[in-house]
């Protein structure tokens, strides 16, 4: 076997129609020096006896006795992996033949980078490509110092884990992927990396991303856990950046994750769910000032904030709420 020089991690929880598709554009690259590893994490779906006929000697496959969540399958894999590239992936998701050869050539050009992620084409559940006309002029190599003001916007700058790549030394320095993180360790993950490293954006779009129906509808105690687990992130980031940056970044935050998580307090409360508000009201307490919070509320409903020029993707659960 060729020794590879990235590896493709995937974690497979009842992939269902998607996960041949998936699995399949990952063994159609034009790249041959690469290993695909994948867990399976307990599925039910018959997806891992499809996945135990596949015969390709690049796969490895294995399988948890009992379901551990993705980011303990995602440690356990790199762990096994054997190139100094990680390519995570998804389930759902389809790669385009090139994808892996240009994660490659980018790093190659770019040895320093801890992490890169690449730009994407959303396609619905029946794989159909949305339009988007949006240009993102997000430099190639992103500074610390840019990575922090993006993060304090957007959050996870990559905004999925199936269009990036990290570098496996990096990965050593910094550590795993934090387990007792349901939601937002990848966040987490690149905050860590771009401490320390520059972060690569590849401007070709490199993935198709399935945005399935109802996707942002998650249930309140998903968001509830999200902005506890934003919090720990956020504080991380500000132990590292300037004290003009982090003063920057209160507001950043303020003015579009906090307003978001803020508008869903507000609509608990209206129906009635006054359990949901109080831990939402907690929360938020726990992050910023609650009356300079609502007054940035008002303010986004009158008008949308201005965009910084330096980014031209909004988180889609900001979005969600409008």
């Amino acid at each position: 076997m060729i020794q590879p020089v990235i590896s493709v991690v995937l974690a497979v929880y009842n992939g269902g129609a998607y996960l041949r598709r998936s699995v399949e554009s990952v063994l159609e690259q034009d790249l041959a020096a690469y290993e695909l590893l994948i867990l399976d994490d307990c599925s039910t779906d018959g997806g891992f006896e499809w996945l135990q006929g596949l015969t390709d000697s690049r796969i490895q496959l294995f399988r948890n006795e009992t379901n551990r969540g993705l980011f303990y399958n995602l440690n356990f894999l790199i762990n096994k992996s054997n190139s100094p590239l990680i390519k995570l992936w998804s389930q759902d998701d389809i790669m385009y033949p090139h994808c892996l050869s240009s994660f490659v050539d980018f790093h190659k050009r770019h040895p320093g980078i801890g992490f890169s992620y690449s730009g994407r084409d959303m396609i619905d559940k029946n794989g159909k490509i949305k339009e988007n006309n949006s240009i993102d002029n997000t430099p190639e190599i992103i500074s610390t110092e840019l990575h922090a003001r993006i993060a304090y916007y957007t959050g996870s700058i990559a905004g999925n884990i199936a269009n990036t790549c990290i570098s496996k030394t990096a990965l050593d320095k910094v550590g795993s992927f934090k387990e007792d993180m349901k939601i937002s360790a990848d966040f987490d993950m690149w905050v860590r990396l771009a401490e320390h490293f520059d972060t690569g954006f590849i401007h070709l779009k490199l993935i198709q991303l399935r945005d399935h129906e109802g996707q942002l509808s998650r249930n309140e105690k998903y968001y509830i856990n999200h902005v506890k687990e934003d919090l720990l992130v956020y504080r991380y980031l500000d132990s590292y950046v300037t004290e003009r940056q982090k003063a920057e970044g209160k507001i950043i935050v303020r003015s579009h994750k906090l307003v978001f998580y803020y508008t869903l307090m507000v609509k608990a409360f209206f129906k009635a769910d006054f359990k949901t508000t109080l831990a939402y009201m907690r929360q938020l307490a726990s992050i910023d000032n609650l009356f300079l919070l609502t007054v940035a509320f008002v303010k986004a409903k009158i008008s949308k904030p201005a965009k910084p020029t330096f980014l031209t993707q909004f988180d889609q659960a900001v979005e969600a709420y409008e």
